[in-house]
């Protein structure tokens, strides 16, 4: 089933040229949520399109690899860190399975710089403590989850 099925949306149609943007939005449409590619996610959160395919095929796509992204080595994972509150709640579980998963595999990740590997250790970190700090604000935390979610690796 396509997106345009999912959810009866439309074609943009105009009497001009179609802007780039407009154009992969109508590609978008005909694709079903299986044929999304990293690409497509990360414009459709940029854009506010389908937000809630959006967040699940990218937890799908950051369980395989904490690292995706289409320019750069965790744009991904940076773009959902993003994400709103409750969005963050509904995913809080895989996200932290992704961050545990990434802290790891970042020891021995081959980085261009240390840098690098830094930076990356830094936004989990700091998604890890949003994580802890939205469940603790919702009522739904108790002290073992948070003894269990602090910092994970400095």
């Amino acid at each position: 089933m396509t997106l345009k099925e999912m959810y009866g949306c439309k074609y943009i149609n105009t009497e001009t040229e179609l802007f780039p943007l407009q154009k992969w939005y109508n590609m978008l449409l005909d694709k079903s949520v299986e044929e999304l590619s990293i690409s497509d996610v990360l414009k459709m959160i940029r854009q506010n399109e389908f937000i809630d395919i959006a967040i699940a095929k990218s937890i799908d796509f950051l369980k395989q690899n904490p690292f995706a992204g289409e320019l750069y080595e965790g744009e991904l994972f940076e773009k959902i860190s993003h994400i709103s509150d409750n969005e963050i709640l509904k995913y809080h579980d895989d996200l932290q399975q992704i961050i545990s998963r990434g802290l790891v595999q970042n020891e021995t990740y081959d980085w261009i710089t240390e840098d690098e590997r830094r930076e990356f250790r830094k936004m989990l970190n700091n998604c890890n403590q949003r994580i802890v700090n939205i469940h603790w604000l919702s009522g739904n935390c108790d002290t073992n989850f948070a003894s269990k979610s602090g910092n994970l690796f400095h």
